[in-house]
């Protein structure tokens, strides 16, 4: 071997687990916005596509997160274990998703969006305490869920004021509509 092919075979070495990580974490954050996406255009309407892009985003999502953890990271679980997280992972995907989602399009659909967001933050924190398999007494899980069922609570009361107080002209011009275009 030459003495660029062993510098050509050392960079592709060294580079090979950088773009795998780079990977994986893109395919997180690639899922969670299939999630977000489709979460947010189901107040629509189910239909198949948005169906489809969640599974998608799901897979997409559980693929990569699961790489990071158990190939980068190198955590170990038991089978039961495994199955926990990535249940988990799911909600907090998918909890991430309808904040995200819903805070983009506040304007477009206030209404639902009000409920979106603060479930979804709800939803996200608990199954990242889970996931991370924080460890709490029975009495403080039971303060924590009050205190972010509480919270989800005010949170959906406030929005939907704000949502019924956006001005007309806000409403409907801002959203977009990614299936039809009118002439």
């Amino acid at each position: 071997m030459t003495e660029i092919e062993e510098i050509d075979a050392t960079l592709k070495s060294s580079l090979r687990k950088p773009i795998s990580r780079y990977l994986a974490f893109v395919g997180m954050f690639v899922g969670a916005g299939f999630i977000s996406g489709s979460i947010v255009h189901m107040g629509e309407g189910i239909n198949t596509w948005d169906v489809s892009v969640l599974i998608v985003g799901v897979i997409f999502f559980l693929a990569s997160t699961s790489v990071q953890e158990f190939v980068f990271n190198k955590r170990n679980f038991k089978d039961s274990q495994v199955l926990k997280f990535l249940l988990y992972s799911i909600v907090l995907a998918i909890g991430v998703g309808m904040a995200s989602g819903g805070i983009q399009h506040f304007v477009d659909t206030p209404v639902y969006s009000s409920y979106l967001v603060p479930t979804g933050l709800g939803l996200g924190v608990i199954a990242f305490f889970l996931k991370e398999k924080e460890v709490f007494a029975p009495k403080k899980w039971l303060q924590i869920i009050s205190i972010v069922v509480s919270v989800t609570i005010v949170s959906i009361l406030i929005l939907g004021q704000i949502g019924q107080a956006l001005p007309e002209y806000l409403l409907h011009k801002q959203s977009h509509d990614h299936g039809s275009h009118e002439h």
